[in-house]
């Protein structure tokens, strides 16, 4: 089995979490203001937008322990 660092595992779990927690809690915060179910259902998506986007920064801003050995190499 291969080595995941403890920090790989925990962002995409708490990114999993967002992804299921945050449109929903959108969704149907959102209702309490906006009657409009289309509204609604939009703000929700981009809720899920929001965090996929945030997540895919995370994830090409981490440095790889492949890169820090290559750099330490040189």
């Amino acid at each position: 089995m291969a080595d995941i660092p403890k920090s790989v595992v925990v962002k995409l779990l708490s990114t999993t979490i967002l992804m299921i927690l945050f449109p929903l809690v959108t969704f149907f915060g959102s209702q309490l203001y906006i009657k409009n179910s289309v509204v609604n259902g939009g703000l929700a998506a981009l809720a899920a937008n929001i965090v996929l986007i945030s997540y895919c920064i995370m994830a090409f801003t981490e440095n790889s322990s492949e890169d820090l050995k290559e750099k330490k190499e040189k």
